[in-house]
């Protein structure tokens, strides 16, 4: 069995509470020597907000992409220790996960942005040290433990936020188009319906509550809004893939993803606002023109990517277009999950998509 099929709930242990940072020490107890994977920004945030943090932690800055040379630079330096512990986004969790099997010692997780659910799933996204999407890394385990404190969060980059936000909303396109397209007896299981059924909720929390949690964040005010869409950003959306499997997990909106980690315009811009992006080429590939409309008024609020001159591809977008299309339509990449499409309709769909948004600005 891939260990895509396999049915992984979530985190071992899970908290979501204001203020559980500060007690992190208590909640190691089990360990003697933890080291600590994180960023620069990340850690200095964390090391701000928390009271103290014991000296014989071992800290390790890493300011790159979750690249495998990235986790063979870090092992030599985590030998003597008996658990990992991931601070940052979702790249710095990615990193510390790999880390962290590799080394076959548990992993706690501690999202510093809600930018995605790096913290909730059992598997990292390895890139190459430039950036460019390789492949998708199962790990043995799930996270010994999730911290979310939405009091830290509130004061986290509202971009981030954003990016997040993208990136779970696609949980229902994305598993809806894979278990519609499924051939297989197994895409009527009770979890993958499971899966489907909570994609659902999560893209009504979204559509909900998610702007005012923007909103929020803005003004650093905690409220019900901004917590829910927090934890259905970091933890609820690791359950689709985690119960669904392989039909709850990335299909055409990621493919398009992964296609533009190849352009090098779009390096600054967060993972989550291309999935938003790749979300309406993948209905446009589908001819689902209405639900595209339906969903530009929210992506306008929230500042979402539409064509490429929002994703910063301006010129030689011909040749931009047809690098995306040939990597998504890669026999290895998720788009196959949905169906069998030629770079030609792909690019086809992303031009859809540029004179309906053109249209729509006028």
């Amino acid at each position: 069995m891939q260990p895509e099929d396999i049915v992984r709930s979530g985190p071992n242990q899970y908290i979501c509470k204001e203020g559980i940072l500060k007690e992190l020490d208590s909640l190691l107890s089990p360990f003697q020597t933890p080291t600590i994977i994180t960023g620069y920004k990340s850690f200095q945030a964390f090391s701000q907000y928390v009271d103290s943090i014991p000296t014989h932690w071992k800290i390790i800055q890493h300011g790159g992409y979750s690249s495998q040379q990235a986790v063979d630079q870090i092992i030599p330096s985590c030998t003597a220790t008996d658990v990992i512990i991931g601070i940052g986004g979702g790249i710095i969790l990615d990193t510390a996960k790999a880390v962290a099997d590799t080394l076959n010692i548990e992993v706690i997780l501690i999202p510093t942005v809600a930018g995605t659910c790096a913290a909730s799933t059992p598997l990292s996204v390895i890139y190459s040290p430039e950036g460019a999407f390789e492949r998708v890394a199962y790990h043995h385990r799930s996270s010994y433990l999730t911290l979310v404190d939405p009091a830290f969060l509130i004061h986290a980059p509202i971009d981030y936020l954003k990016s997040g936000i993208g990136d779970t909303l696609t949980k229902w396109y994305e598993a809806e188009a894979i278990i519609r397209n499924a051939n297989d007896e197994r895409s009527h299981s009770l979890f993958v319906q499971a899966a489907l059924s909570q994609s659902i909720f999560i893209r009504d929390i979204l559509l909900k509550e998610s702007i005012e949690a923007v909103q929020n964040s803005a003004s650093g005010l905690v409220t019900p809004s901004f917590t829910k869409t927090v934890e259905a950003v970091i933890t609820l959306a690791g359950t689709v893939g985690g119960f669904g499997g392989r039909y709850g997990r990335m299909s055409g909106s990621h493919a398009i993803h992964n296609g533009l980690s190849f352009i090098e315009e779009t390096h600054t811009i967060l993972h989550g606002q291309k999935v938003a992006y790749g979300i309406l080429v993948q209905l446009a590939l589908e001819n689902r023109i209405d639900e595209i409309e339906a969903l530009l008024p929210f992506y306008q609020q929230l500042g979402f990517p539409t064509n490429l001159a929002d994703l910063n591809i301006v010129d030689n977008q011909t040749d931009a277009l047809q690098k995306i299309a040939t990597h998504a339509v890669n026999p290895k990449e998720s788009l196959q999950l949905m169906g069998s499409y030629g770079a030609d309709e792909v690019i086809a769909a992303m031009n859809v998509l540029e004179s309906l948004t053109s249209i729509k600005q006028i």
